[in-house]
C-alpha cells in the first residue's frame, strides 16, 4: 500500500512537473521558432534566389554593400533588347520599402505565385513554408533609416504591388 501511495504520489508529483514545464514550453519555443523562420528566410534570399544581385547597392569596388542590404539598387546588367516591361531598379525590399508597404499574406501569395514580376525579377513559385520563411526575413531588416520624399520614393510607391 505504502509502494503504491509513494508511485502514485511521484507520477502525479513527475505529471504536474512535465505540464508545468509543457505549458511554458510554447513561450520559449514561439521565439526560436520565429528565430528559425528568420533564419531560413536569410538562408533562402542570400544563397539560394541571392536577391541581394539586383536588390543591394554596390561600394566603388563593385561590392555588395551589406550596410544597405536589400535597400534598392540600380539593376547591374540590360538585356540586348529591352522590353517594355524591363525594370531599371530593384526596389527595396526591406521594412522601409515593399516589405513595409505590403500584408505578409500577400506577400506570401506573391512569392508563391510570382504572376505579377517583371523581369528581370524571376517569377518565383514558392512553397508556403519558404515564401513565409523569405517574407519573415525580409520584414526584420529595418532598411533605411530616412526613407525620405524625394521623387523616386513616390515612382517607386506608385509601382507597388496593388492587391
Amino acid at each position: 500500500m505504502r509502494t503504491a501511495a509513494l508511485s502514485l504520489s511521484l507520477f502525479g508529483a513527475a505529471a504536474f512537473g512535465f505540464g508545468f514545464i509543457r505549458g511554458d514550453a510554447p513561450k520559449g519555443n514561439a521565439g526560436n521558432a520565429n528565430a528559425a523562420l528568420v533564419k531560413r528566410g536569410e538562408y533562402l534570399v542570400n544563397e539560394v534566389a541571392r536577391c541581394g544581385e539586383c536588390h543591394t547597392p554596390r561600394d566603388a569596388r563593385g561590392r555588395l554593400d551589406q550596410t544597405r542590404q536589400l535597400q534598392g539598387a540600380p539593376i547591374p546588367f540590360a538585356p540586348k533588347q529591352r522590353g517594355k516591361e524591363w525594370e531599371d531598379k530593384g526596389p527595396d525590399i526591406t521594412m522601409s520599402g515593399k516589405a513595409g508597404k505590403c500584408a505578409e499574406e500577400k506577400m506570401i501569395r506573391y512569392l508563391m505565385n510570382g504572376e505579377e514580376a517583371d523581369p528581370p525579377m524571376p517569377a518565383y513559385h514558392l512553397t508556403r513554408e519558404d515564401a513565409a520563411a523569405v517574407a519573415a526575413f525580409l520584414r526584420s531588416l529595418p532598411g533605411k533609416a530616412d526613407k525620405g520624399k524625394g521623387g523616386e520614393r513616390e515612382k517607386e510607391r506608385r509601382r507597388e504591388i496593388d492587391d
